[in-house]
């Protein structure tokens, strides 16, 4: 039988790709200083996209995951069921404006990357809310615009896969503290804290990469939109394999961002809590 801890270390292993995507792997930490996940209770993701964020923030605790692409989540599903001794997660196909929960359920929830894409961000506030239960925190990080612009691509005019009809899909290019704040508090949480990750040179490092993906997607797959349960399906190719032997590099030269500790990032990250 695998221990909790080796059995969260094997299962992180599996999804292991997304430990080479620069912004996932600066957000978590700021994720979990936020969201200190001790006690009982269950948790619930939104979004789970391939699930290591998930699985770092919440390991072995009773997690329910969302998603709108069933892909993602039968990936994020079998990879996790993959390893023996893992709890697995219960895996839901949903709207995050329409979650079919009881309300007052989870302890804990994590939006993250998921309010930007939204119509109806309201509706998905309100949900969250609902879901709480009393007492509960949730962490929502969103991109962050008051830099002026969320990326240096968006300066040049390069349209990338958030620009296009598809999961990935931009309805607003994200949220300044003013604005997220008005969003939540309109639904009864109270703002707890905030912080930022996803600094200068994460950003630019980040860019760089997403040009030659861009690129990739494009002239390989002859594609603008693209889901991550279809990177993953590429995990071993021969463009992802030579990035993954990069990617120390890549990684180095973010971490000069720890300069700036003190700034503003690119990504905010906010921790509400459900009054009684």
């Amino acid at each position: 039988m695998t221990t909790g801890s080796s059995a969260t270390e094997s299962v992180l292993d599996r999804l292991r790709l997304s430990a080479y995507d620069l912004p996932t792997r600066d957000k978590i930490p700021a994720i979990q200083q936020l969201m200190q996940v001790e006690g009982p209770g269950v948790a619930l993701d939104i979004g789970v996209g391939t699930g290591y964020t998930t699985y770092s923030v919440f390991g072995e605790r009773p997690t329910v995951c969302v998603d709108i692409d069933a892909a993602n989540l039968r990936s994020y599903r079998d990879r996790v069921a993959s390893v023996p001794g893992a709890r697995k997660p219960l895996c839901v196909a949903a709207l995050a404006t329409a979650l079919p929960f009881r309300a007052g359920v989870f302890r804990f929830v994590l939006c993250s990357e998921v309010m930007e894409h939204l119509e109806d961000d309201d509706a998905a506030a309100t949900e969250i809310a609902r879901a709480m239960a009393p007492g509960a925190t949730a962490v929502i990080t969103v991109p962050y615009t008051g830099l002026g612009f969320t990326s240096f691509l968006e300066l040049l005019g390069v349209k990338t896969v958030h620009d296009f009809p598809g999961p990935e899909y931009h309805v607003r290019p994200g949220y300044d503290e003013a604005s997220l704040a008005r969003l939540i508090q309109r639904h009864g949480l109270a703002l707890e804290r905030h912080a930022y990750y996803f600094r200068f040179f994460t950003r630019l490092t980040t860019d760089i990469v997403s040009l030659g993906h861009l690129a990739y997607q494009r002239l390989v797959h002859g594609r603008r939109s693209w889901t991550w349960s279809q990177v993953t399906a590429l995990e071993k190719s021969p463009v992802i394999r030579l990035y993954t032997r990069i990617f120390p590099v890549l990684w180095a030269l973010s971490r000069l961002d720890r300069l700036l500790s003190s700034r503003r990032g690119f990504g905010l990250v906010t921790a509400v809590r459900k009054v009684t």
